[in-house]
């Protein structure tokens, strides 16, 4: 079977593709995990669970369906991790991503 272009990607070339797509379509930051704790966490919600899956093969984390808010909407999937994992992965990224996700991460507490 042949590879498609992703998977004929490096590893580096991976990242930066990941990157871009976070940049444009992924949230990060302080969120709230019970009553009076908050972890950081990052996620990508989307209709292509194919490239949700990229995430998570390279990053870890998991890949869950989203219940249909309206019943002409799309079914959508979100990937997430949160945590030490949360944070390498932005750690990895942000170098790529948009001035406003730099200022964004570098005011979250280390």
């Amino acid at each position: 079977m042949q590879k498609n272009s992703y998977e004929s990607l490096s590893k580096k070339n991976k990242l930066l593709f990941l990157a871009g797509l976070f940049d444009g379509e992924g949230s990060f930051g302080l969120w709230k995990k019970g009553r009076n704790q908050k972890s950081f966490q990052c996620a990508i919600e989307m209709a292509d669970k194919d490239i949700l899956d990229r995430f998570s093969e390279y990053f870890g984390g998991n890949v869950h369906k989203c219940k249909i808010r309206k019943v002409h909407w799309t079914q959508t999937w979100r990937w997430r991790l949160s945590g030490k994992k949360a944070y390498n992965c932005i750690n990895k990224i942000i170098g790529f991503m948009c001035k406003r996700r730099r200022d964004k991460f570098d005011g979250i507490p280390k």
